[in-house]
């Protein structure tokens, strides 16, 4: 059976609501720069777009933050664990 993540696609919508409980296994090797992105992409709580679906199968999203001086920072992230969800796509009919 396949990892959920493998079922992305891309356009797909998703939140990032918590971090992966793999992190927390013992050696589990994690760079400070992506625990920083992802808890400030979950207290902003906005979806994020899947862009790209790597060779490997793996789903990424980008997003930006604005820097004090006023420029962007980019950044990007493979979605390869858990701590996401689906987010549902609006309907597109209009209300009378």
């Amino acid at each position: 059976m396949g990892e959920v993540w493998q079922d992305l696609r891309v356009g797909d919508r998703i939140r990032l609501v918590a971090e992966p409980p793999e992190w927390q296994r013992p050696g589990y090797q994690l760079p400070p720069c992506t625990l920083r992105l992802w808890r400030r992409l979950i207290a902003r709580g906005r979806p994020l777009r899947v862009f790209e679906v790597d060779k490997w199968g793996a789903p990424w999203v980008r997003c930006r933050f604005r820097r004090p001086d006023g420029s962007w920072g980019h950044h990007f992230l493979a979605i390869v664990e858990s701590g996401w969800v689906r987010v549902k796509p609006r309907s597109t009919k209009r209300r009378p």
